[in-house]
């Protein structure tokens, strides 16, 4: 499981450093797989009084993880309807034929599903 999230996060970082984009790309934290209790961290309060905590949920780690791996995985997407000149039935194809090498884990018990008119894939 490390190892795929390791492999695709560094397919991602490869893609984002070869493509030209308008604004920078944050890398996205992955989501923490047995947290059942939102995290939180606070900043040190500075002397001229208390600093406002600042509050990460899992949700939000969740969702950044979501957006960073579908942006990821239409990437490869794209490349592979350019080579083969036609939209995969579903991301398991894009396995068999090793696009990528496993499909990433969705929290919340989702799945990846490919939009057959659109030519893109989404957390549903």
């Amino acid at each position: 499981m490390r190892t795929t999230i390791l492999i695709l996060a560094c397919a991602t970082l490869v893609l984002i450093g070869c493509r030209k984009r308008s604004a920078p790309v944050a890398a996205a934290p992955a989501p923490a797989e047995s947290s059942a209790t939102p995290a939180t961290t606070a900043p040190a309060p500075q002397s001229g009084g208390p600093a406002p905590a600042l509050v990460t949920t899992q949700a939000s780690n969740d969702a950044a993880y979501i957006q960073e791996m579908t942006q990821t995985l239409n990437d490869f997407l794209a490349d592979y309807i350019r080579e083969k000149k036609r939209i995969p039935k579903d991301i398991n194809e894009m396995v068999s034929l090793k696009i990528i090498t496993s499909i990433p884990v969705l929290p919340g018990g989702k799945k990846w599903v490919i939009n057959q008119q659109t030519g893109k894939i989404s957390a549903q």
